[in-house]
């Protein structure tokens, strides 16, 4: 219920996106396939993700609806309930293992550790994965009643790895451990077919997407097995040591009582070995490659959660039942203020509501957005269907007199009313303002921690005349 409220409420006021993967990569690919213009040859992901998006979308315009706010929600509802999953295989785990007191906590931690009702409403390939990949391993524990379920496992295994590709470290180790555990080698091949089937779909999409069937294994896949380049090639994007992630997680579970839960993950591990070596190979693996984002550790939250209840009874017994208890009581405190801050905050408001403003007033032939305090990918997305053209600018001199009757300015700028009396000059058009938008609380929380990679700019959006 606490899960089902809370991944409600992340669908409803938590607009927008929270890393340009989450838009860019995959609504905007799926916006594609249901607009009838298909993929491109060169996508590298798996079009399983964007292509159940995408029959969301074909289904939601075919019942008339069009509004990409609307469309969006509707979207963000179905993966809360999609989600929930997460939920229900941690406590079956952890119930099977366990008991179900463990099993009730391990829930508990899952539906509502502050980072997973948000990201589970969007759509991060980090976080729709986790279904699959839990999926995986309760399915696998449960062959040891029936051989149907290691065919199962297999293929829910598959599914998480052609969602997230940098899962090939925890999948390797599950399929190694498999194949060394002492049980029926029929066990063993009904769970490796079920794996092969799914590759073997992807490849069959790689070869009608992209014309080649090795195609996303190859540019997906294929960096990750040439670990000298992962290693100091960070596309861009933050290059932190191998040790980065650890510090991460001692940051995200809430210090200092991150490093007694972390302690009692690793004796937790000593119990649950099969999944700590699967988490462990994941934390490997991650630390290896120079690219380190926080969001790519959100796979393995929902396993470091059941190995940290695992280790739970070992904490207790070594700590004063006072110190345990005002443990707990600090980080479900500090949990729920940051819980309420992403819950209710609109991601990447500065981008993506000023395209609604425009999209809902229903007259636009033309869109200028001009960046002149930063610069970015315009989710153009937003701007429905028909999409008015759009022309962006990032300095001043290139402004000109538009080739499309531009009836929309969006100014993002230190100094607008300057900018506003030379775009209107350069437009030979009279603007006027219809209205600011400020970026969200978490928008301007996650500017402040990291500045130069999280951005929160105010826009101001004029009307020509």
């Amino acid at each position: 219920m606490l899960g089902g409220l809370l991944r409600l409420l992340a669908a409803v006021f938590s607009g927008g996106f929270l890393a340009s993967d989450d838009h860019h990569v995959v609504v905007a690919a799926a916006d594609q396939i249901a607009s009838g213009v298909g993929l491109p040859s060169t996508y590298a992901r798996s079009a399983l993700f964007p292509g159940i998006l995408a029959a969301i979308m074909t289904m939601t315009r075919g019942i008339g609806i069009h509004d990409p706010g609307v469309e969006m929600l509707i979207i963000r509802l179905l993966q809360a309930a999609y989600s929930l999953l997460v939920v229900y295989f941690v406590y079956r785990m952890l119930e099977r293992s366990l008991g179900r007191e463990s099993a009730m906590l391990g829930g508990l931690l899952v539906a509502a550790f502050f980072a997973l009702p948000v990201t589970a409403v969007h759509q991060l390939e980090e976080s729709v994965c986790m279904v699959p990949l839990l999926a995986g391993c309760w399915w696998w524990q449960r062959s040891e009643d029936s051989w149907h379920w290691a065919a199962a496992s297999g293929s829910a295994l598959g599914a998480a790895l052609v969602l997230r590709f940098p899962l090939i470290g925890l999948v390797a180790a599950f399929v190694i451990m498999v194949l060394l555990q002492r049980v029926a080698v029929e066990r063993k091949l009904v769970f490796l077919g079920g794996l092969v089937l799914v590759l073997v779909l992807q490849g069959y999409s790689n070869a009608v997407v992209n014309h080649q069937w090795w195609y996303s294994f190859i540019h997906r896949l294929g960096p990750m097995l040439d670990p000298q380049r992962m290693a100091v090639d960070a596309e861009g994007y933050p290059n932190s040591p191998p040790w980065q992630y650890i510090l991460t997680l001692l940051a995200a579970l809430i210090p200092p009582a991150s490093v007694l839960l972390l302690a009692a993950a690793i004796k937790g591990g000593m119990r649950l070995h099969f999944l700590a070596i699967a988490t462990v190979a994941f934390l490997v693996t991650h630390s290896l490659i120079a690219n380190k984002q926080e969001r790519f550790l959100l796979p393995i939250l929902p396993l470091l959660f059941i190995l940290i209840v695992a280790g739970l009874p070992w904490l207790a017994a070594r700590i004063p039942p006072p110190a345990y208890r005002g443990m707990w009581w600090y980080f479900w405190i500090v949990n729920t203020v940051f819980l309420v801050v992403v819950t209710f905050s609109f991601a990447k408001k500065d981008r993506v509501e000023p395209l609604l403003v425009v999209y809902r007033r229903h007259d636009a032939t033309g869109v200028l957005v001009a960046q002149y305090n930063q610069t970015f990918h315009v989710p153009d997305y937003y701007l429905g269907w028909p999409r008015p053209p759009l022309e962006v600018v990032t300095r001043a001199d290139e402004v000109s007199a538009p080739t499309v009757p531009i009836n929309y300015v969006i100014l993002y700028s230190d100094t607008p009313e300057a900018d506003r009396v030379f775009l209107a000059g350069a437009l030979h058009r009279n603007l006027t303002l219809l209205r600011v938008i400020t970026p969200s609380l978490a928008d301007r929380l996650a500017h402040a921690i990291n500045p130069r990679h999280n951005k929160a700019r105010t826009a101001v959006i004029y009307t020509t005349s």
